[in-house]
């Protein structure tokens, strides 16, 4: 009887990239070998499926260098316009009616105060959750928080929440952008706006270099609690808390800002 011979494989490298040309083994039912190549085996697994729809409503935005233009593009056409010079403003996420530009980095991931002691800012619920859930006016709310501080309260320098982000900048080769004053710390509204659309967000940001993910971690918010407290979202497990001290607790913080020049 005639004695099957087997093909040893040599020693095998890792590979995150298909070239032009490379196709894939694949064996049918009575154990035939075919090649396929790249965009068929996509296709054959995707079944027609549209993947655009995943990635739907995000889009980079960033002001234009030979203008200061902002514009926004597609994920997947940024990278050409980086290696070009050009400077991400952020991810522009569109969700039904609204649609805010969310920063490509945060403060330190292991979190910063609200404030240095009490005070009352901008939105306050008076732990009512409704009313917190329906607060959308992040930047007002920020701009009122910033003008309350005071040498025993500080809110707005980069230490603190409110201050991180109005003090938060993204300049282009001319200095133009999102710059320091554009950008706002986000209601529980707008956060939970982003909860919603944290894979899509982190999706537009792996394309920005240096840009880091949304954490699955408690972000505060510029929704208040009372004089001593404010709201946080986790963003992992989606707990809405307003009771959590500002100036002993510490939370991430991540700036957004609106589609504006």
């Amino acid at each position: 009887m005639a004695v099957k011979k087997t093909k040893k494989l040599s020693a095998q490298t890792t590979t995150t990239a298909v070239a032009t040309g490379e196709k894939f083994a694949k064996v049918d039912a009575n154990g035939k070998v075919t090649l396929i190549d790249l965009a068929n085996l996509k296709s054959a697994i995707l079944g027609g499926f549209d993947l655009d729809s995943l990635i739907d409503g995000v889009f980079i935005m960033y002001h234009r260098k030979v203008d200061n233009f902002p514009l926004m593009v597609k994920p997947h056409r940024w990278t050409a316009l980086q290696n070009g010079g050009e400077v991400a403003d952020g991810v522009v996420v569109v969700d039904g009616d609204k649609m805010w530009v969310v920063a490509p980095t945060e403060a330190d991931s292991t979190g910063i105060f609200w404030s240095s002691a009490a005070v009352s800012g901008g939105a306050t619920t008076t732990g009512d959750r409704l009313t917190a859930i329906d607060d959308l006016n992040g930047k007002a709310n920020t701009a009122s928080i910033i003008s309350k501080s005071t040498s025993a309260a500080v809110t707005n320098t980069s230490a603190y929440a409110p201050g991180f982000c109005n003090l938060y900048s993204r300049a282009n080769a001319n200095g133009r952008g999102l710059l320091a004053g554009k950008w706002w710390l986000p209601s529980v509204g707008e956060m939970i706006m982003m909860m919603a659309n944290m894979a899509k967000i982190n999706y537009g940001l792996s394309f920005i270099s240096e840009a880091t993910p949304l954490l699955e971690k408690p972000y505060w918010t510029s929704t208040e609690g009372g004089a001593s407290t404010a709201w946080r979202l986790g963003l992992g497990d989606g707990t809405l808390a307003g009771w959590v001290t500002k100036a002993d607790s510490k939370g991430c913080v991540r700036p957004i800002s609106a589609y504006i020049n």
